[in-house]
């Protein structure tokens, strides 16, 4: 029967629809040829969200893509810059319109760091805001926004994010990785500060777990001074299996920089219950 309704709809000029795979293909060959705005207006036809988020994504990379070639080339003018812009404010209606908190949040978050890169702040601060909101229950989500945020320099806003994060302990895993990041690049203080703010025991050990690795291999007395650190601090971990995950760890780095062999005993002495 496919060939005779082939042969009807050609009689009665129906048109099969397309399937979300082909727009999806559609989409892609319009921003090869960078022509964006069509690219979105084919992001309408799309009904299911998956398909939406990846739409929109394959937007945004686009749009950086065309913004790092611009930039690098000294290209990017003022007329460029105001008509992204209006591309950006263009993808929240459909960003909003999607029913999944982790794909508005993943998006919203795209989108601010867009409107940061044109100088926008205040709509960038508002779709970062509404970003972090919307991850509240997504902690992998969290750390995804603010280590991205980390990774383009934008440090002052990871700050302006994580003061919107109502559990610190959210915080824990990026604040290990700035302060480690400090630490490489020679701001001490920046690190220790950092550290500070860390709130569960472990993750503070690792943190000096990873500062003394780094002072290791320039200062040996210095890096066993930071890993005393982080064994009273492991002492105070409560649950026995990250206890012991940690001091393994810790007990490994200790003793390569003694050049000395692991004591297992001593490691496995160390997976008793701390004492209350």
């Amino acid at each position: 029967m496919g060939k005779l309704d082939d042969f009807f709809k050609s009689i009665i000029g129906g048109k099969e629809k397309k399937s979300e795979l082909e727009i999806l293909e559609e989409i892609e060959e319009y921003l090869k040829m960078k022509e964006i705005d069509e690219a979105l207006e084919q992001i309408k036809n799309l009904e299911k969200e998956h398909n939406i988020f990846l739409a929109l994504r394959m937007v945004i990379r686009s749009i950086v893509e065309q913004l790092d070639k611009e930039e690098q080339t000294g290209t990017l003018n003022e007329e460029d810059v105001s008509r992204t812009r209006e591309r950006i404010k263009e993808m929240i209606p459909a960003v909003n319109a999607l029913f999944n908190p982790r794909y508005r949040a993943l998006l919203m978050a795209d989108l601010a760091i867009l409107f940061y890169r044109l100088d926008d702040e205040l709509n960038g601060d508002l779709a970062l805001r509404t970003a972090i909101n919307l991850a509240e229950n997504h902690d992998d989500i969290i750390r995804e926004i603010l280590m991205n945020l980390i990774r383009l320099g934008l440090l002052d806003k990871a700050g302006y994010a994580m003061k919107m994060v109502r559990d610190p302990e959210k915080l824990d895993v990026v604040l290990v990785h700035l302060a480690e990041m400090f630490y490489r690049a020679g701001e001490v203080e920046k690190a220790k500060l950092i550290i500070k703010h860390i709130a569960s025991p472990f993750h503070k050990a690792m943190a000096l777990y990873y500062i003394a690795s780094i002072e290791g291999t320039q200062n040996r007395e210095e890096a066993l001074r930071i890993l005393e650190g982080a064994f009273k601090l492991a002492e105070e971990v409560e649950d026995p299996d990250a206890r012991f995950e940690l001091m393994l760890k810790l007990y490994d780095l200790k003793h390569s920089l003694l050049g000395e062999a692991l004591n297992l005993r001593e490691i496995l002495s160390r997976r008793e219950v701390p004492p209350q």
